[in-house]
């Protein structure tokens, strides 16, 4: 059970180096991946609509999905 957790956040981290994502792009998907809204994303990182907003159409152009359907679907199988 610990390898696989290890192993799969190998995985993660060599996923974003190769995305070239940033720490507050990692951070903006992680509470994705916990069902976050953009709304709620503002309050929990205390940063602006707009931000938000930057931020998340960045994350999909680098990883090349059109919404937050295939971005979660793609990290459920980067996760196996």
């Amino acid at each position: 059970m610990l390898a696989q957790k290890v192993k799969d956040e190998i995985a993660l981290e060599q996923f974003y180096d190769k995305f070239k994502i940033s720490a507050g792009e990692r951070e903006i998907i992680a509470l994705i991946m916990k069902g976050m809204d953009n709304k709620q994303i503002e309050g929990k990182l205390f940063i602006s609509h707009g931000t938000v907003r930057n931020n998340v159409s960045r994350i999909y152009k680098k990883l090349n999905v059109k919404n937050r359907f295939e971005l979660i679907t793609l990290f459920k199988n980067i996760k196996g």
